[in-house]
C-alpha cells in the first residue's frame, strides 16, 4: 500500500507526516486532559524510545513509522493499524489493544499486546530481513527466571530473555534447558494456533 492510496481510502483523517517524538513522554497528564489521537494517519513519524501514557487511540493509522523502544502504559488502542512499522522491542503489555492489525510490521523483542485473538497480525518480520513463519506472531513462556519470549522463522528459534537474544535451529539437539522446554511448548502452541486461526478462516487444517 503506498500514501496515495492510504489518504484516498480515508479522507476524513487529519494527515501529520515526518514529524519527530522520539524519546519523548506523550502523556495525557502533560497536559491535563486525555490525549486523543483519533481519525489521525501518521506517516514517516519517528517514536523510538517515546513513552505514551493515558492516550486514546482510536481508528487511527501509523505507516511507515518507527516505534522502536517505545512504551505503551495504560493506553487505549482500538480498531487502528500499523502498517510497515518498526515495533522492535516495543512494549503494550500495559494497554488495552483490540481490534487492531499489524501489517508487514518488525516486532522482533515486542511485548504485548496480552490478548492476541483481539489483534492481527499479518506479514511480521522479526526483523527487516527475517520473517516470521507462523501466523501466532510470538509465544511468552514463564520459567522460573525470567520470561521468554520465542519467535519463529524458517530457520531457528530465537528467544528474548531479558537483554539477552538466543538462536537454535530447528533441527539442533543440544538445546540446553529452560530454552528446550520453552522451545517444545512454544512449537506446540504455535501449531495449535495456527490451526485454530486457519479454521476461523476457513483455510484447510
Amino acid at each position: 500500500m503506498d500514501l496515495k492510496t492510504l489518504t484516498n481510502m480515508f479522507p476524513s483523517h487529519k494527515l501529520v507526516m515526518g514529524e519527530q517524538f522520539a524519546q519523548e513522554n506523550i502523556s495525557a497528564l502533560k497536559i491535563k486532559s486525555i490525549l486523543n489521537w483519533s481519525d489521525t494517519i501518521f506517516v514517516n513519524c519517528d517514536f523510538s524510545e517515546a513513552q505514551f501514557h493515558l492516550l486514546m487511540i482510536s481508528g487511527t493509522i501509523f505507516f511507515k513509522c518507527d516505534f522502536s523502544g517505545a512504551s505503551f502504559r495504560a493506553c487505549d488502542v482500538d480498531a487502528s493499524e500499523f502498517i510497515s512499522c518498526n515495533l522492535t522491542c516495543s512494549s503494550m503489555q500495559e494497554s488495552a489493544v483490540s481490534d487492531t492489525s499489524f501489517t508487514d510490521c518488525i516486532i522482533g523483542g515486542m511485548r504485548g499486546p496480552q490478548d492476541f485473538s483481539c489483534c492481527s497480525f499479518v506479514y511480521p518480520r522479526y526483523s527487516r530481513s527475517t520473517p516470521i513463519v507462523s501466523q501466532f506472531p510470538y509465544v511468552v513462556v514463564t520459567t522460573g527466571d525470567v520470561p521468554l519470549v520465542l519467535y519463529k522463522t524458517k530457520d531457528a528459534w530465537l528467544i528474548h530473555a531479558k537483554n539477552q537474544r538466543h538462536t537454535f535451529a530447528h533441527d539442533d539437539q543440544d538445546i540446553p534447558e529452560p530454552y528446550a522446554s520453552a522451545i517444545a511448548f512454544a512449537n506446540s502452541s504455535v501449531q495449535e494456533q495456527d490451526r485454530a486461526l486457519s479454521e476461523r478462516m476457513g483455510e484447510p487444517v
